[in-house]
C-alpha cells in the first residue's frame, strides 16, 4: 500500500505561527528538555490560533525526521497530522451540502492519523458529552498504535460537562506515558478547579493588528486596505480577521460615526436608541460596530495628541472637529465604557440596553 498523496497546500509550522511567540518558545523548550507535560490546557482569546498550535505540537512530536526546531512536514505523520490542520479552514469545492469525497479538499479531509483524536460537540450539539470522554479514555488506556505520542486535544474543553470533566480526573492524574491530553479553551474559568490543578496552564493573548495585516496580505493574498480593516476590526483575532466580510461590514462605518458624534456631542437619546435597536439585532454585527466607534474614539483622542494616527478607517478629515468639541475627560469615559462592554459581550448582556447605559452614562455628563 502507498503512502499518503503529498497536500497541495503547505501546513503550517511553528516558525509560521502567528502571535504568541512566548507560547510557541514555552513548548519549543519543553520539547527540548524532554519535559512536556501530559495535561495542559491552552488558554486564550478565540480565534488565537489555540487548537492550531496543539496540532503543530501533535506533528512535531511524532516527526520521523525532524529538522531543527521544525516537523519535516514530508513524512507520513506529518502529512496526516498537517491534514487535520489544513481541514479546520477547507470546505468541499464541488458541494455545499455534504463532501463529495472526491475534490482536492475533501481527500485531505478525509485523511487521518491513527493517533490523533480531536474532540469537538457533535454536529447540533454544544457539549462534549460523557460519551466522547468516555471513548477518549479508553483510547489512552492503549500505547499508540503508530506514533511516538497519542495526542488528545478538546476543543473547547469549558463545554464538557461536569460529568465529563470528573470522569476524565483520573486520566489526567495517572496518563499513559506516551499521550499528551490538551484541553483548548477560552474560558478556563469555566473548568473544574480539580481539572485544572492537573494541567500545566498555557496563556494566549491577543494577536497584534500588525502581524495579521501582513498575514492578510503576504499569505492570503488580501488587498492592503482589506486587510488593514480586517486587522483592526479582527479583535485580536486571526480567524475573526479570515472570517471578516468587507462587503458587509460597508453598512456598519456611517452608523458608528453618527453614534460615536452623538455619544461626545451630548445628542439626543432617542437618536441613540434607535441606532442601538438597529445594530443590536445581531450579536455579529453588534460586535463589529462596537470595536468600530471603539476604533473611532481612540481616533478622536489621538487627534487630540497625535494627529498623524489618526484616519484608520479613511475619515480622518471628520475626526478632527469633533476632536476639537470633547473634553479629554468625557472622551476617557466614553472609551473605558466601551472597552467595558466589549468585555460584557462575553456574558449574555442584552446588547442594546448595554449601549444605551453606555450612552446615558457618558452622553450626560
Amino acid at each position: 500500500m502507498s503512502g499518503p498523496s503529498p497536500l497541495p497546500k503547505t501546513a503550517p509550522d511553528f516558525g509560521s505561527f502567528i502571535g504568541n511567540a512566548r507560547a510557541v518558545d514555552i513548548l519549543r523548550r519543553a520539547i527540548a528538555r524532554d519535559r512536556l507535560p501530559h495535561g495542559m490546557i491552552f488558554a486564550g482569546p478565540p480565534g488565537v490560533g489555540k487548537c492550531t498550535l496543539a496540532l503543530m505540537l501533535a506533528r512535531f512530536v511524532n516527526c520521523l525526521a525532524p529538522e531543527r526546531d521544525e516537523a519535516c512536514g514530508r513524512c507520513s505523520p506529518c502529512k496526516r497530522i498537517g491534514a487535520a490542520i489544513l481541514s479546520r479552514r477547507l470546505h468541499c469545492e464541488r458541494r455545499a451540502d455534504r463532501p463529495c469525497g472526491g475534490c482536492p479538499s475533501c481527500k485531505i479531509m478525509a485523511m487521518r492519523h491513527p493517533d490523533l483524536h480531536l474532540v469537538e460537540p457533535k454536529e447540533g450539539k454544544s457539549v462534549i458529552s460523557i460519551e466522547q470522554v468516555r471513548d477518549l479514555i479508553g483510547e489512552v488506556a492503549f500505547q499508540p498504535i503508530e506514533a511516538r505520542y497519542r495526542v488528545m486535544i478538546l476543543d473547547p474543553a469549558d463545554r464538557m460537562s461536569i460529568e465529563a470533566q470528573n470522569s476524565l480526573l483520573k486520566t489526567l492524574e495517572e496518563p499513559q506515558s506516551r499521550t499528551l491530553l490538551i484541553l483548548v479553551t477560552s474560558n478556563p474559568h469555566a473548568l473544574l478547579d480539580t481539572t485544572r490543578s492537573r494541567c500545566r496552564l498555557l496563556h494566549f493573548g491577543e494577536i497584534p493588528a500588525g502581524l495579521i495585516e501582513r498575514r492578510l496580505v503576504e499569505v492570503e493574498g488580501r488587498p492592503a486596505a482589506e486587510a488593514r480593516l480586517a486587522a483592526l476590526l479582527g479583535g485580536g483575532s486571526l480567524a475573526a480577521a479570515l472570517d471578516f466580510d468587507v462587503a458587509a461590514y460597508g453598512g456598519i462605518l456611517e452608523p458608528a460615526f453618527d453614534f460615536v458624534s452623538l455619544l461626545l456631542g451630548k445628542g439626543a437619546f432617542r437618536a441613540a436608541s434607535a441606532t442601538a435597536a438597529a445594530v443590536a439585532k445581531d450579536k455579529q454585527e453588534f460586535r463589529f460596530f462596537l470595536d468600530t466607534v471603539s476604533l473611532l474614539l481612540e481616533d478622536v483622542y489621538y487627534a487630540k495628541i497625535d494627529p498623524g494616527r489618526v484616519g484608520r478607517l479613511g475619515l480622518g478629515d471628520r475626526i478632527g472637529p469633533l476632536a476639537r468639541s470633547v473634553p479629554r475627560r468625557v472622551l476617557v469615559r466614553a472609551i473605558e465604557g466601551v472597552r467595558k462592554l466589549q468585555g460584557d459581550l462575553r456574558s449574555n448582556v442584552n446588547r442594546q440596553i448595554a449601549l444605551e447605559a453606555l450612552f446615558i452614562q457618558v452622553a450626560r455628563r
